[in-house]
């Protein structure tokens, strides 16, 4: 699905994305959207490297704790 918008960009970034998109035979419209694409897909992948899990090692497993060995007889 495509969406109007403006945009004000740079005199000298237009003419030479319109010489890149004639010379590959490529909209414009294309070749913006291929570049963000690209640039959006670039960030969220230096954020999804930022999310780091540390672990820990807790020792010895304890699986057989009860219920008694937290909580004094009354």
């Amino acid at each position: 699905m495509l969406t109007r918008t403006t945009l004000r960009i740079k005199t000298n970034l237009k003419r030479t994305a319109e010489k890149i998109a004639v010379e590959e035979n490529i909209t414009l419209q294309y070749l913006f959207n291929q570049a963000l694409e690209d640039y959006l897909n670039t960030k969220v992948r230096k954020i999804a490297k930022k999310i780091v899990f540390k672990t820990h090692n807790l020792g010895k497993p304890l699986d057989n704790l009860k219920r008694r060995d937290f909580y004094s007889a009354l």
